[in-house]
């Protein structure tokens, strides 16, 4: 998993849920456009997260869902024009859904996944602690058996 679906991943763990706007913004750098929002797009697609939208990619897009919301997501960040339509690479929205009042949420899969990936980073930290200690422990015990018997 890339860096930025692992942050987002890890601000939703760690407060349950959060705004969609701020799941989006998170993916988002800056001069980007909507290959930013692949990580996030990927996680919900894949069931790590889950949104209080109920997403149905537009017709003809079955077969590429994470580009369909990826763009949806990017569209998201967009101004609208006077008439309250967004326009991104030809494609028009004028839908009046507020992604601050829409949420993003930890599933069980992300929770599962969350789990492991802190298990794995502990027992490295306790292997390096371990191995660094055995190193340590050897040496003295080496110089204290040659300065005796040596």
């Amino acid at each position: 998993m890339n860096r930025h679906a692992l942050q987002i991943l890890g601000s939703v763990a760690r407060h349950g849920e959060i705004p969609l706007d701020e799941a989006i913004r998170m993916s988002h750098r800056k001069g980007g456009n909507h290959r930013n929002q692949y990580s996030l797009a990927l996680l919900l697609e894949e069931h790590y997260l889950g949104m209080t939208i109920n997403y149905a990619p537009p017709e003809g897009f079955d077969r590429m869902r994470e580009f369909a919301l990826a763009m949806t997501l990017h569209m998201y960040l967009l101004p609208a024009d006077a008439d309250g339509v967004v326009t991104y690479q030809g494609i028009r929205s004028s839908g009046g859904l507020d992604p601050g009042k829409e949420r993003v949420f930890l599933t069980a899969k992300g929770a599962l996944y969350m789990d492991e990936f802190w298990q794995k980073r502990w027992d490295r930290v306790w292997s390096a602690a371990v191995g660094f200690t055995t190193g340590i422990l050897v040496a003295v015990c080496a110089a204290w058996l040659k300065a005796h018997f040596g």
